[in-house]
């Protein structure tokens, strides 16, 4: 059982390897193409009989080629592209790229070295249909609503927060989320931004003083991951969470009262990895015995 990589996969998970292309040159589509992706010269088109057979295409230009961004101009040709992966500088061309009415799936990929767009592209008004979207960047700035603004109604969002209350009033826009991940959520307290019936929820990089105790606002969690969450974690709060199937808890180093977990009426999935052993040896033979479906706490 993995209820939050299930729901993951689902929303952002790129159709099977035969509808999967990269367009680049061969190092920047080196990672694609040892999975079995099929490559695209940037520059070049796709072959006649490739055309309806993407699905999902990753844009893999070099810095040198998004010095002066532009979308490839066959991608209005490409009549089942449901996914599309591309860097910060070339979004703001989907306004005119001729796919919003079919694109169901948006990753963005942020690199230092990219020029930032002048103006974030209405998400909500090019792709009406965007039910998926994935901010991936390993840099603190820019945020996501410096490059895409206003959203559409996403049902999966994963963004970062470093501190931005634009980020915020992106999540509270969106009463159709039942999937979201927020990275470097540091001590904001974005429960109060919440305003959809999440099933599926990751916070990820808080500070000590982030209010944890606040989940109890999402009632309707099935799926929960935890990832480096400093603050300190009692286990009770999952109580509050009646409808709780799935927990993980990563690199979390405060954890106490993990016995509560054993009282909870439908929890079947826990693994706790790195988290500084809040079982011990006896809680660990207890909660073995406990029957879950899945239980992973080995290396806690």
């Amino acid at each position: 059982m993995n209820r939050f990589e299930d729901s993951r996969y689902r929303y952002v998970h790129p159709p099977d390897r035969p509808g999967i292309f990269g367009a680049g040159n061969a190092a920047e589509c080196d990672y694609l193409t040892v999975d079995g992706a099929v490559r695209i010269p940037w520059g070049g088109s796709p072959r006649p009989g490739d055309v309806e057979r993407i699905r999902s295409l990753h844009l893999c230009p070099t810095p040198a080629q998004l010095r002066k961004p532009r979308l490839p101009a066959y991608l209005p040709s490409l009549v089942n592209l449901e996914s599309l992966s591309v860097p910060a500088p070339l979004v703001p061309h989907l306004a005119s790229g001729g796919v919003g009415g079919r694109l169901r799936t948006l990753t963005v990929h942020v690199d230092h070295r990219d020029p930032i767009p002048e103006e974030p592209l209405d998400a909500a008004a090019a792709l009406p249909g965007l039910t998926a979207l994935m901010w991936v960047s390993g840099i603190t700035t820019p945020r996501l609503p410096r490059i895409v603004d206003p959203l559409p109604p996403l049902e999966f969002l994963l963004t970062n927060v470093t501190g931005d209350p634009a980020v915020l009033r992106q999540v509270e826009s969106l009463p159709t989320l039942r999937h979201l991940e927020l990275i470097d959520s540091r001590n904001a307290d974005v429960f109060d931004h919440i305003r959809a019936p999440l099933r599926t929820l990751e916070l990820s990089g808080t500070g000590r003083a982030f209010p944890i105790h606040r989940l109890s606002t999402v009632p309707t969690l099935e799926a929960l991951r935890l990832n480096t969450v400093r603050t300190e974690i009692d286990c009770a709060v999952f109580a509050t969470l009646p409808e709780l199937v799935d927990l993980r808890v990563l690199n979390c180093p405060r954890v106490v009262n993990v016995e509560a977990l054993l009282d909870h009426p439908r929890l079947a999935s826990v693994s706790f990895l790195s988290s500084r052993n809040p079982f011990g040896k006896e809680g660990k033979a207890l909660f073995k015995s406990r029957g879950f479906a899945r239980l992973d706490i080995d290396y806690s």
